[in-house]
């Protein structure tokens, strides 16, 4: 047989062993003055021997062995092609048999030779990544698409190795691109969503410091807060090589002046004893409150294992702090408790209590809260959008895709209530003109607060007393809680001020205050007690910067979105032929002659792997790098993730109680051990 160039006789060659059933290597080849190829031998891939290195013994306690498979066995099939006279390549010699088994036909795919990563799965392979899915869910993925592994055109193993080529690629360059990254997108946009979102929900904000997110331990810091639908809100976020007061003041203050040096009148945090110093020195006119949440979850270890299933003493726990309206109510719950279970002596307990004023809400119900107190839902709602990038040991970079992927589906689920919110009416309950109004105001997840504290007012609230005086009147009524309240009605302006102080926390009348609107026949909601951040349109104001300019979100440009709609439109339309092509083996052989027509009016890709991946991070991989990743960090620990549905199984592993590493018993460690220095 002869060719006409060197390339199709390979070609060949590597065809016919694929189907037979081996993989091809190149042997040696003689090239001549100008480059052109004399004669060249393609081999059996398991031709020859490996070479041994010299035997060194090896001690396996000391080091860990590398062992490898051998592949190598000695087969002498070849071809030789030898270019003729006519400048053809013509096969000269061969040897057809093997030493070895060939490659049954159900394990053809696996050869070597018929390997490889296609473009449609590098695609999918970094899509993927950027929608935090590992390679691994990536694989089975590709595997199900194409109706079984032989069809996906490599194995799990290959793709792991095409991006752990990748993460190699970048790393002593990962921080450099990292940083440079945030320069190019702060000279196109810089963050303008986050600052206006600041500027319109930033009265009260959540900082979290406990989540552990890279290879290098750095501590991943955030500030979210609670936007007009009740939805956790982004910020801004930080990394922290330690946990040190002047890490935290540094971080404060860099998050102050990127959002116009406009302080928080709320934050609330976790009980770090350097950040609430940093706190106090850089947001001084700021309450800072500790996320009671996070102290609940903690309780679980610091009690004994008899009391964690204890279901009656977890609910008196949970009243006491939850439920309490009166700093008396809950001292007395909390005393009684700490009595009954005999805790007098757990110091964690006793530090907890300390610092009541911080995290127990009955000391703090005059507070603006804007419902961001973190229940249940809402911290696993947080732990979910966070899970999906943190936990991990990911590069800057990735870590940074998969966030910037995250960031931009929370924003999408608000455009979503947005959208929802000003299209639709929601269902009213009652006759009251005053639920109409709050429906035609209020957000629809707001709008379902205040409709329950409406139907509060109706079923439930009972006037017991009215007390007039010379400027206001007192009424006192009763509720579902059975407890009584006192509502001040002052008649110059017709304000109101109740007793449980709902208002005054989140925003929303109480029905106690719902109920005097009704006595009064006032149909609609006063401008007092419409909260503006709870409106549907409280986003429609202009936001501006600590310098008064105008905050504007930069559009995406009309040549990238009309780009992006026609590859949109093209993945779609072709996917439609596919459906209808496969119904028939002429369908697609079909569809195949014209994608082969199709395809000669492009020129091929000659990307190389460093491009592709350049693509993917969409910035260059720099040869000079002047900062490098962290390789020394001081961080208190990893992540401590908070716990969610699907860890209740984990909740009946619990092992007990931590103990002191000094006298071995629970309620302290061993820095305060009672037996400490004896």
């Amino acid at each position: 047989m002869s060719f006409d160039n060197v390339e199709s006789a390979e070609e060949f060659y590597k065809s016919y062993a694929r189907a037979i059933g081996f993989d091809v290597r190149i042997g040696q080849q003689k090239l001549d003055d100008n480059g052109l190829v004399q004669w060249k031998r393609y081999l059996c891939a398991r031709q020859g021997y490996k070479q041994k290195k010299d035997d060194v013994p090896v001690d396996p306690s000391k080091k860990k062995v590398k062992r490898t498979r051998e592949t190598r066995c000695g087969c002498e099939a070849y071809i030789y092609v030898k270019r003729n006279r006519e400048g053809k390549y013509q096969i000269s010699a061969l040897y057809e048999d093997h030493n070895h088994d060939l490659v049954t036909p159900s394990k053809l795919h696996l050869l070597k030779s018929n390997r490889f990563v296609s473009e449609k799965t590098k695609t999918t392979l970094f899509n993927c990544h950027k929608a935090s899915i590992g390679t691994s869910q990536v694989y089975r993925l590709l595997h199900v698409g194409a109706g079984g592994f032989e069809y996906v055109g490599c194995t799990k193993k290959d793709l792991q190795n095409y991006y752990s080529y990748f993460r190699n690629k970048i790393k002593d360059a990962d921080a450099q691109m990292f940083i440079d990254q945030f320069g190019r997108l702060r000279e196109l946009d810089p963050d303008t969503t986050s600052r206006k979102n600041y500027a319109h929900f930033g009265d009260v904000v959540s900082f979290d410091s406990t989540y552990s997110t890279n290879q290098y331990d750095m501590k991943f810091t955030h500030f979210t807060g609670v936007n007009h639908h009740m939805q956790s809100i982004f910020f801004g976020a930080g990394f922290l090589a330690d946990e040190k007061i002047e890490s935290y003041v540094w971080l404060f203050e860099t998050f102050l002046r990127a959002v116009g040096r406009k302080a928080p009148g709320l934050i609330i945090t976790d009980g770090d004893a350097s950040m609430r110093a940093a706190i106090a020195s850089i947001l001084p006119n700021t309450a800072h409150r500790l996320c009671m949440w996070h102290i609940m979850k903690k309780l679980l270890e610091k009690i004994g294992p008899h009391l964690l299933e204890d279901e009656e003493f977890l609910k008196r726990v949970n009243s006491c702090v939850w439920g309490s309206e009166t700093i008396e109510e809950f001292e007395s719950r909390w005393i009684a408790i700490i009595s009954d279970y005999h805790l007098e002596n757990n110091e964690w307990l006793q530090g907890r209590y300390r610092i009541r004023e911080s995290w127990i809400p009955a000391y703090f119900k005059n507070i603006w809260l804007a419902g961001i107190l973190r229940t249940t839902s809402r911290s696993e709602s947080a732990n979910s959008f966070f899970n999906r990038f943190i936990g991990r040991k990911l590069a800057f970079v990735e870590f940074w895709l998969r966030f910037d992927t995250a960031l931009q589906c929370q924003r999408q689920e608000e455009l979503i209530h947005d959208n929802t919110t000003m299209h639709t009416n929601p269902t009213l309950f009652t006759t009251w003109e005053i639920e109409k109004h709050g429906g035609f105001v209020f957000t629809h997840e707001v709008f379902k607060k205040f409709q329950e504290e409406v139907l509060a007012a109706r079923e439930h609230c009972d006037i017991q007393t009215t007390t007039e005086l010379e400027d206001r009147k007192i009424v006192t009524m009763t509720d579902n809680y059975m407890r009584v309240r006192e509502v001040i009605c002052f008649t110059t302006d017709q304000a109101y001020k109740c007793s449980c102080m709902l208002f005054e926390s989140i925003g929303i009348p109480c029905h106690h205050i719902v109920r005097m609107f009704r006595s009064a026949k006032v149909n609609e909601l006063p401008v007092y007690y419409i909260t503006k951040r709870w409106m549907k349109t409280c986003k429609r104001d202009n936001a501006y910067d600590n310098e008064g300019n105008l905050l504007v979100e930069k559009a995406t440009s009309s040549v990238d979105a009309s780009m992006r709609r026609k590859m949109s439109n093209a993945h779609n339309k072709f996917e439609d032929i596919f459906q209808m092509a496969k119904t028939s083996p002429k369908g697609m052989d079909t569809l195949i002659e014209k994608l082969d027509s199709l395809s000669l009016l492009f020129q091929p890709n000659t990307r190389t792997r460093q491009e592709e991946q350049e693509n993917f991070i969409g910035c260059t991989i720099p040869d000079d790098v002047q900062v490098h990743p962290p390789n020394d960090i001081r961080s208190k620990g990893k992540c401590k993730r908070i716990l969610g549905h699907a860890d209740k199984n984990k909740r009946s592993k619990y092992t007990g109680p931590r103990k002191c590493t000094t006298c071995k018993n629970v309620g302290h460690d061993r820095r305060n051990c009672p037996n400490k220095g004896s």
